[in-house]
């Protein structure tokens, strides 16, 4: 087996690792196990939110580096437990390139999420949220349809944009908008508390926890990588809100 196909596999699979969510330790440990499986000596990973780096020695001495740069993503926990379940395969099987490649595709391949369920998520976020901070009955009315709004547009522009940041601004801006004109045209009442429920939906809380972990486990620019995504993203919201309030303030 040609190591460099080997290892690129590996690779692709800590990439994916990644983009599904998995911790920065899960991920180097994976990579660690997987590369030790395959016989290479002096093995040297180091993993990031955003990069995987890979030195490793082959039985002959060869020495083989590998760079790879991961998009932002999602968490996708059903993913990540079958890409998990793919690494320990690989430990124990140690297959080819081709073999290995038709796992990984296997996995990829998997039915995903219906689409309705991710919807029905957020509405129940949206509205959920709405109640804690004091909506009325057409105010949970309102948020429901907001959030469904930042959910159905969020997974279309998600494909496109992957600034946090601009990414929350666009959205939490029509979510804003809708929320106004909503209360203009007395289909709602409170635009403070309409507007509070539905951004939970944006909040990266997620990330700041995962940041302060990464810290806690001495991965620090991991860490800080996060916390500062969480922070571009939160001030991505109050700027889509702030601008939206400041083109139609004159008619709440």
């Amino acid at each position: 087996m040609e190591p460099e196909k080997i290892l690129q596999g590996l690779l692709d699979i800590g990439e994916e690792m990644l983009k599904s969510g998995a911790e920065i330790k899960r991920v180097e440990e994976s990579m660690y196990r997987m590369c030790a499986a395959y016989g290479f000596r002096r093995i040297n990973v180091w993993v990031i939110s955003s990069n995987i780096q890979a030195t490793v020695e082959t039985v002959d001495g060869k020495i083989i580096t590998q760079i790879r740069h991961i998009p932002l993503g999602g968490a996708n926990m059903d993913r990540l437990d079958y890409l998990n379940n793919l690494s320990r395969y690989v430990c124990s099987f140690k297959p080819n390139k081709e073999t290995l490649d038709a796992k990984l595709r296997e996995v990829l391949n998997r039915r995903q999420q219906p689409v309705w369920i991710t919807v029905l998520a957020g509405i129940m976020g949206g509205a959920g949220f709405g109640v804690f901070f004091n909506c009325d009955v057409k105010d949970t009315i309102i948020a429901a349809l907001a959030s469904t709004i930042v959910v159905l547009l969020g997974l279309s522009l998600g494909k496109v944009e992957k600034n946090p940041m601009i990414y929350n601004a666009i959205l939490a801006f029509i979510a804003e908008t809708f929320i106004v004109w909503s209360v203009y045209f007395g289909l709602a009442h409170h635009v403070g508390s309409i507007t509070t429920g539905v951004v939970m939906l944006l909040v990266s809380a997620l990330g700041t926890t995962n940041g302060i972990r990464d810290m806690l486990h001495r991965d620090i620019l991991s860490g800080i990588l996060n916390v500062t995504n969480s922070i571009l993203g939160a001030t991505g919201i109050a700027a889509g809100i702030v601008v939206s309030l400041m083109i139609f303030k004159g008619i709440i």
